[in-house]
């Protein structure tokens, strides 16, 4: 089998939700926008981009059972939660919250600047396990930096409760560059910024994806996915064994 298209959710067909203080694009089903067709992509529940004025952001709110990432890349933004974390995330950060039984939190841009960030949500392997929260710095001068890896636990900087791995990639303009090594059979991409042409090497089809745009596909575990850009390109990726 070839790489194969399951969805694409281009970056205009998004849902948006927009407010005095912020601009926010939903890949799915979000808030007081629905669509079944998008409520998730196997354990992945949501992939929102924020684009969150100075000094503005979200107040304390709640959440349970739910594996919450935010990856931010623009600028800082501060968390503050139930658990008395304080932590200012920077661009190139990446945060993990595990809200399990419940933890309520607030996300202030508290910079003279914009900030832009994704926030994922992931559904949860096990539910009702205690709250944590961990954050952690990527190596910029890595083009594939992993994030989380579900196969190594003991290798992680942070934890997350499921089974899925995740890397930031940033990439310079390169022809055939592979995609990070062991990805699993069901994937998603989510373009931060630039544009690439994603194939594989028992395919026909090549694929273009552009800032903002996702994609989930399935892959043979022996195929070879690989990506042309001819600008720098930066991208989320999400590898998961089953949907």
């Amino acid at each position: 089998m070839s790489l194969k298209i399951i969805k694409i959710r281009k970056s205009h067909e998004r849902f948006r939700s927009t407010r005095e203080w912020l601009n926010s694009m939903h890949s799915f089903s979000f808030a007081e926008h629905r669509d079944p067709k998008w409520d998730n992509f196997g354990k992945i529940r949501v992939i929102n981009e924020d684009i969150i004025s100075p000094n503005a952001g979200f107040n304390t709110h709640s959440h349970a059972n739910m594996e919450i990432i935010t990856v931010v890349t623009k600028g800082a933004i501060t968390h503050r939660d139930s658990l008395n974390n304080l932590g200012k995330i920077h661009k190139d950060e990446v945060q993990v919250m595990s809200a399990g039984t419940g933890i309520s939190h607030s996300e202030k841009n508290e910079e003279n600047e914009t900030c832009k960030l994704f926030q994922i949500w992931i559904y949860p392997q096990k539910e009702n396990i205690n709250p944590r929260y961990d954050q952690i710095s990527l190596n910029e001068k890595l083009w594939d930096n992993l994030i989380f890896n579900y196969k190594d636990l003991k290798n992680n900087k942070l934890f997350l409760n499921q089974s899925i791995s995740i890397w930031r990639c940033k990439y310079k303009p390169i022809k055939e560059k592979k995609l990070p090594l062991k990805i699993d059979k069901y994937n998603w991409i989510q373009i931060i910024e630039g544009n690439l042409l994603l194939k594989s090497k028992d395919s026909n089809s090549n694929i273009c994806l552009e800032s903002g745009d996702g994609m989930g596909f399935e892959v043979n575990y022996y195929d070879d996915v690989y990506i042309d850009t001819e600008k720098k390109l930066d991208f989320l990726l999400f590898s998961m064994p089953s949907l």
